[in-house]
């Protein structure tokens, strides 16, 4: 697989604390799986500083997270101060590493390693930095995610009663295929319109520079060979009889020069592999499954 894709994974379980790793290590160029931080910065802000939020505010937050639409990104940003402002909230939740990995000018542009991105979501989901109604708001965005975002960490249906998966999935192309249409021309009401249209097209701009620092397969990318990159994130609650509280995340991080169906249809196995493990894990069957099955998926 290595001459066609590079993926890696954690899997991190917040009640123990103990993390998962396997594949490659990256860095990944993180793109729209880093929208949700955004926006937890965002309300983090806000509630902190007694700031109700505007109705266009609220509307920016939930086509940026939900809709995956980009031009609110930059407004939203602005009002935490840029991306040094969304690197100090780094700092505050405990991955002071994603701060070198941090690109100066360009938002989509940051990279982490599966292990970062990992401990990013489960700062967003445990961190006590993060006022509870900033939280709360926050996992209501994720599950407006619409489904054609909602790929590579799913719970097994009927595996878990009750339980939920939270999930944000980012992707881009390098170079972009030709003829794509950015997600940024398209009105977001539109969007909900064409949603089969739409779930076809990259989440990025055509015009993408060439200035995000070193990924795997990056200097492999062509006219003729399309660079795929596709991560998710997703974060699992505990059913409501156990107090909806946050239990694992999962990252899965990749680049393949795969369609960008063939991409998602990887997305999707490694997913299943992982969460079929933890839901073993939590029935008590096996011990350590997420690091086997890791390996497993990505060998």
């Amino acid at each position: 697989m290595a001459n066609d894709a590079i993926v890696g994974a954690a899997v991190y379980d917040l009640r123990t604390g103990s993390i998962w790793s396997g594949g490659h290590t990256g860095p990944f160029a993180l793109h729209s799986v880093i929208k949700p931080p955004i926006a937890w910065a965002v309300l983090s802000d806000a509630y902190e500083a007694g700031r109700p939020l505007t109705k266009v505010h609220r509307d920016s937050l939930f086509y940026m997270v939900a809709l995956s639409f980009n031009p609110d990104v930059s407004t939203l940003l602005s009002m935490i101060g840029g991306l040094q402002g969304l690197n100090d909230f780094y700092q505050r939740w405990g991955v002071p590493e994603l701060i070198e990995l941090s690109h100066r000018s360009r938002w989509g542009a940051s990279r982490a390693q599966p292990v970062h991105l990992a401990r990013l979501f489960a700062a967003l989901a445990m961190s006590e930095t993060v006022p509870s109604l900033a939280r709360e708001h926050g996992f209501d965005l994720l599950r407006a995610v619409v489904d054609g975002h909602r790929w590579g960490a799913t719970i097994p249906e009927q595996s878990l009663p009750g339980w939920e998966s939270l999930i944000k999935t980012g992707n881009f192309t390098l170079p972009e295929s030709a003829g794509g249409d950015p997600v940024a021309k398209i009105d977001p009401h539109d969007y909900l319109d064409r949603h089969t249209l739409l779930s076809d097209l990259y989440d990025a701009p055509t015009n993408a520079r060439d200035d995000e620092g070193d990924t795997p397969l990056k200097q492999l990318a062509s006219r003729d060979r399309v660079l795929v990159r596709m991560n998710s994130a997703a974060i699992w609650l505990a059913a409501p009889s156990q107090g909806s509280q946050p239990r694992y995340v999962v990252a899965i991080m990749q680049e393949s020069f795969y369609t960008w169906v063939g991409s998602r249809k990887l997305q999707d196995f490694i997913g299943a592999i992982l969460a079929d493990a933890i839901v073993l894990r939590e029935a008590g069957q096996w011990s350590d499954p997420p690091s086997h099955c890791i390996k497993r998926a990505l060998s």
